[in-house]
């Protein structure tokens, strides 16, 4: 992947089997990314984020107030599970540990603990309980769609859902896809289940995805338009 800054503004770009560009903004940070045709020159990839400036800067800005307005971890805050908000309370203890009891999320910590420790302690409650809803989720389709992955991981992504590795057979899950409803997880993993018959975005994939999960333009439509912008 090779990167090229932009009237002050770093864009990485990757370059694939396909007719035309697309780029997009992802949260947190904003960061930009384009996938180009193989062949198509710096300049034209220039002048086209150039004429789109005033659309990225939008929302890069967007993004900026909502991670203004987004978790510390601290009293009152909320935490997201599984598409469901709920009440964050901080209860001082030298245990650390997070527990979603009834309508309430409790995070035992040191008080003079920092932001990064506490989301440490959260994260690792989020990847046990989406991993092994991840794999009965991969198992199912594994079968209906007739491919098997290699093996699963998950990883804290800031800019994509998922990935698959065509050549490894190797599928990568977002973290955050445990803050979401069941549904999001579901088209994530039939999406990348669906390289492993057809590696690009092109009209064939579509078609398996078609086949598969017929509302998946809905769902990812759905999924992306709060954080991720594209053009």
């Amino acid at each position: 992947m090779e990167t090229l800054e932009i009237c002050g503004i770093e864009v990485e770009i990757e370059r694939k089997k396909i007719k035309n560009l697309r780029m997009y903004v992802h949260p947190p940070y904003g960061n930009v990314t384009i996938s180009a045709p193989l062949k198509m020159s710096d300049e034209t990839i220039i002048r086209f984020v150039t004429s789109k400036i005033d659309w990225i800067e939008k929302h890069q800005s967007k993004f900026q107030k909502q991670k203004s307005k987004a978790c510390r971890y601290t009293n009152g805050d909320e935490i997201n599970i599984w598409g469901k908000k709920y009440p964050l309370t901080i209860i001082p203890s030298e245990t650390k540990s997070f527990i979603v009891s009834g309508d309430n999320a409790l995070l035992l910590i040191d008080e003079s603990s920092t932001f990064e420790q506490r989301e440490k302690v959260v994260n690792v409650w989020y990847k046990n309980q989406l991993e092994p809803i991840m794999l009965e989720t991969a198992k199912r389709w594994e079968n209906i769609i007739g491919v098997k992955a290699s093996s699963y991981i998950i990883r804290n992504m800031h800019t994509r859902w998922g990935n698959c590795n065509t050549s490894t057979k190797r599928i990568c899950i977002n973290l955050q896809l445990a803050k979401k409803s069941p549904e999001f997880l579901e088209y994530v993993v039939i999406h990348e289940l669906c390289h492993l018959l057809e590696g690009s975005h092109n009209e064939v994939f579509k078609l398996y995805m078609d086949k598969y999960l017929p509302d998946w333009r809905a769902l990812r439509k759905k999924l992306n338009e709060e954080p991720i912008g594209t053009f």
